[in-house]
């Protein structure tokens, strides 16, 4: 704790530096106030007046024996820097961090707030840029906020790094952590009210329109976010420069070790805590932090009681999808690897200048979490997630007990017609893909097998990994209606059935353009290897004669 007369000392000694200039603020910060201060360390003071040639500058002086370090500011300067970064943070920074008002407190915790919402906001569209769709299911406690801008901060400009970690050690960081905390919670609060976040019970999920908004421009948000950390960086080193906290030769040698650690690919990251030891996904058996190491199975063994699993091949070996059995209970586990193989290649060349399909084994998996979990919040049916492995891109869903499109019916494409039931299920799920195009998801990988029709009948959409916002819908009907085709030796009454049932069914809520583009042969000519071409002309046709 601070003497009453230590304030006096140091609010006079203030005035003095102002001279004529007006006093906006004034707030202490760093060591003496984190708690973590040698016998020797200085007084921080933050000054800032109304108007300041000199922009920012440091004084030191000493009064009983006391060092003060007097940041003085111009109060546009630190506005600036609050709403922008234009100093690199080097000023508005303080305020992440205990401080102790000591003339206009209002002032100083509307600065801080700012500046934690900027802070925030960035980090969100961070893990938007690094979890993709994923992050539609992220669960983000506020202390990821804290240690991610840290972990930036110190990277960019390493001399702040043992300052965090003395104020977060074991008997520091309850207290300092409560104090930053605050200004978090009204900073999330902001973003609350303007549908950027939800926040509830200290945690943080992100806003569906928000995740859209950010994934939209994914790749320019990327390389913006990288400049500008860059040029906060540099701009850092410069104000600190001009403040006269260091010589020039002490500033160029900082910033050469600053630049040769930029270049490095990887950083030693146990100095501040991991981040994402906040950091989350929700699954239907609760909350899987990301930062967990364990092994898809034996995660499925802990859930089970430790009981041993058996698993066999689902499907082809090219899937990577097992059906795992643990307590009598059901679980296909699927494995995103990289699939710059035989089956996406080859589709990726088919489909050129119709369709891309996602490779990388990442963007699946984010596809497949991301469109599954925006389903299952419009209350669509898809399987629950129990839970999910980044370090080994597995996904383990729950098993619907079924029989799939392409089962269902069977013989049926090559009979003179479908039963009552046949034609009610396909106008189901002509109905249900409509559902789904509503809400401006593409399913990508359409064919009558992903999806699993349950005894009662309700439809279940599977394998979501080509799935994505704003995706080309018509693919999806001309994927499922032609791929459909090749099981007919001709366009029988079956076939017709089919086609004409799933049309009325898509036509319930869907829009009938989408249907009418499929009958377009760059679509057709995609399956024109697989499916006769009587068979999809006739389909096009059909599809064609909408009105």
């Amino acid at each position: 704790m601070y003497e009453e007369e230590e304030y006096s000392e140091f609010t006079a000694l203030c005035q003095r530096i102002a001279g004529k200039e007006e006093v906006e603020a004034i707030c202490m910060y760093g060591s003496r106030v984190g708690g973590y201060a040698r016998k020797d360390s200085d007084y921080d003071v933050l000054l800032i007046l109304t108007h300041f040639k000199n922009g920012v500058r440091y004084f030191y002086r000493t009064i009983n024996e006391k060092q003060y370090a007097i940041l003085t500011v111009d109060k546009k300067a630190i506005e600036m820097d609050a709403e922008t970064g234009n100093f690199g943070d080097f000023i508005a920074g303080r305020l992440i961090s205990p401080y102790r008002p000591i003339l206009n407190s209002e002032y100083l915790e509307n600065l801080e707030i700012k500046v934690k919402k900027r802070f925030t906001e960035e980090e969100l569209q961070d893990l938007v840029i690094e979890y993709e769709e994923l992050a539609r299911g992220l669960v983000i406690k506020p202390e990821y906020l804290i240690l991610a801008r840290m972990k930036k901060r110190a990277r960019g400009y390493p001399p702040l790094r043992y300052s965090y970690m003395q104020m977060l050690k074991d008997e520091l960081r309850d207290k300092n952590m409560h104090v930053i905390l605050a200004g978090y919670r009204s900073a999330l609060k902001a973003l609350h009210n303007i549908h950027i976040i939800n926040f509830v019970n200290d945690e943080i999920t992100l806003e569906n329109s928000y995740v859209d908004k950010v994934l939209s421009s994914k790749i320019l948000n990327k390389v913006v976010n990288f400049i500008d950390s860059s040029k906060r960086a540099l701009s850092a080193y410069i104000t600190h420069g001009r403040a006269g906290r260091v010589k020039l030769d002490v500033f160029a040698k900082e910033l050469t070790s600053k630049l040769k650690r930029e270049l490095k690919v990887a950083f030693a990251g146990e100095d501040i805590e991991d981040p994402k030891n906040y950091l989350f996904l929700r699954t239907e058996q609760g909350l899987v932090n990301l930062n967990e190491q364990n092994m898809m199975l034996e995660s499925i063994q802990q859930f089970g009681d430790n009981q041993a699993s058996k698993s066999q091949p689902l499907s082809s070996a090219l899937n990577d999808v097992f059906l795992v059995t643990v307590n009598n209970e059901k679980y296909v586990v699927k494995k995103f690897t990289n699939w710059y193989n035989v089956k996406w290649f080859v589709l990726n060349i088919a489909a050129y200048g119709t369709k891309i399909f996602a490779l990388s084994g990442k963007a699946r998996l984010a596809n497949e979490y991301g469109i599954n979990r925006l389903l299952a919040s419009n209350k669509m049916h898809v399987p629950d997630i129990v839970t999910i492995s980044l370090k080994d891109r597995m996904l383990v869903q729950r098993f619907i007990p079924g029989i799939n499109g392409l089962e269902f019916y069977g013989n049926a494409f090559a009979s003179p017609g479908l039963t009552e039931k046949q034609k009610h299920i396909a106008q189901k799920i002509g109905k249900t893909i409509a559902e789904i195009h509503a809400l401006d998801v593409a399913i990508g990988d359409c064919k009558p097998e992903n999806f699993v029709i349950t005894d009662e009948e309700e439809i279940f959409v599977l394998d979501l990994e080509q799935g994505e916002r704003k995706g080309d819908k018509t693919w999806d009907i001309a994927e499922f209606l032609y791929f459909s085709g090749h099981f007919g030796s001709h366009y029988s009454g079956g076939i017709k059935d089919f086609v004409k049932c799933f049309i009325d069914g898509y036509c319930i809520q869907g829009k009938k353009g989408v249907l009418r583009k499929a009958s377009n042969f760059r679509y057709s000519r995609v399956f024109l290897g697989w499916t006769a071409p009587p068979i999809i002309q006739s389909i096009a046709s059909t599809l064609k004669a909408i009105r």
